[in-house]
């Protein structure tokens, strides 16, 4: 295997021990269902005001506080879209794998031999290098969650390079 990123159409058969299996999705906020009583509250505090100003002639108004409801469902609706995206890294005795699936469900996959990869911090996520490259994975993670992510991945690398 090169000292470097190498695509492959299809998850690589790896053998041996796994010393790492993550699976890396956003976070998201709310759930559907806390999502829908947000709307719904929404909803009902722009009915009030609406209907205040509908009282009083401003009809116009009524039809802006509908849209700031569209935008609102628009903005989570692409955000929950992109909650869809996952990202795995496994790391086994001879392979460090990488498989990126978008939200439209396409599939990319990544291979580096251990002994080339290097994990580094440096923006957002984590950068797993190579000898010219670098690929960063989890860059939807807190801070916090980098940290935990980056230490748990040196280690499985270390186990990996060591073969045990």
């Amino acid at each position: 295997m090169k000292p470097r990123w190498e695509r492959t159409p299809s998850p690589p058969h790896l053998s041996g021990r796994l010393f790492m299996d993550a699976v890396l999705r956003p976070n998201r906020s709310f759930s559907p269902r806390a999502f829908h009583w947000m709307l719904a509250g929404v909803i009902g505090v722009n009915i009030a005001v609406a209907a205040v100003f509908v009282a009083q002639g401003a009809f116009p108004v009524a039809a802006f506080l509908g849209l700031d409801v569209l935008a609102l469902w628009l903005a989570f609706r692409w955000n929950y879209r992109a909650g869809r995206e996952v990202q795995y890294v496994r790391v086994a005795p001879g392979k460090v794998h990488v498989a990126s699936v978008t939200p439209a469900g396409e599939e990319t996959h990544w291979v580096l031999n251990p002994v080339w990869a290097r994990v580094a911090r440096d923006g957002p996520g984590v950068l797993i290098r190579d000898g010219a490259g670098q690929m960063r994975v989890g860059a939807f993670l807190s801070p916090k969650e980098c940290e935990s992510f980056a230490a748990a991945l040196n280690l499985a690398l270390h186990k990996a390079k060591r073969g045990s």
